[in-house]
């Protein structure tokens, strides 16, 4: 029977806008391989494009029940596919053969637990982790902040004592000694200027 799908042309669209819309569409493209799998008539697809879009607008809408039948149910078919493959390998006389049936039993227990893994984050989520994570994330923050400052105080500690050296360094170099003594030379200008005449007393004391 020739394949129908139904495209429905939106405002301000061209009827080739329309058909590459449809056919790239994520449930027209699942709704193409469910009609291979299950071997349903391709005519159908219409159908499965519509049935698979009320899912989608369910989700949107956060019911979560189609979601969660379809990982309980691929949990019990991986179980099922690791009691199949485990019973292979333990039935089988080859060696090689035993340890390729053990492998993939192993990966389809793996999957099964990944799945309920997955359910049950779905109905519980992890907000508690989520928390955990942004309060390391700040942690992590701070303690840099912290290094930083004390790098900058270490600057900032050294500084003023290199600044003193710089500028005041002559006072700080007790070598250094001046030509004068301990007289100030403007001192020393004003007391030759102004020394005071010798007087007969002092002439007497000397006698």
């Amino acid at each position: 029977m020739e394949q129908k799908l139904t495209v429905e042309l939106q405002a301000d669209e061209t009827p080739g806008q329309a058909l590459a819309r449809t056919v790239t569409s994520p449930e027209c493209l699942s709704a193409s391989v469910l009609t291979i799998c299950q071997n349903i008539d391709q005519s159908q697809i219409t159908e499965m494009v519509g049935e698979l879009k009320q899912q989608t607008a369910a989700i949107r809408a956060d019911d979560l029940s189609r979601a969660e039948s379809m990982l309980i149910a691929q949990a019990h078919t991986l179980d099922g596919l690791f009691a199949r493959l485990a019973s292979l390998a333990l039935t089988t006389g080859d060696l090689d053969a035993m340890e390729r049936y053990m492998r993939l039993a192993f990966k389809s227990q793996s999957q099964a637990r990944a799945t309920l893994q997955t359910l049950g984050e779905l109905k519980t989520p992890k907000q508690i982790a989520f928390v955990r994570q942004a309060n390391i994330g700040n942690q992590v923050q701070v303690n840099n902040d912290s290094g930083a400052s004390r790098a900058r105080a270490r600057k900032n500690k050294k500084a003023p004592n290199e600044l003193l050296e710089v500028e005041h360094g002559e006072r700080l170099d007790t070598r250094a000694t001046g030509s004068a003594g301990g007289v100030d030379p403007a001192m020393a200008a004003l007391e030759t200027e102004h020394r005071p005449k010798k007087s007969g007393r002092k002439g007497r004391i000397r006698a």
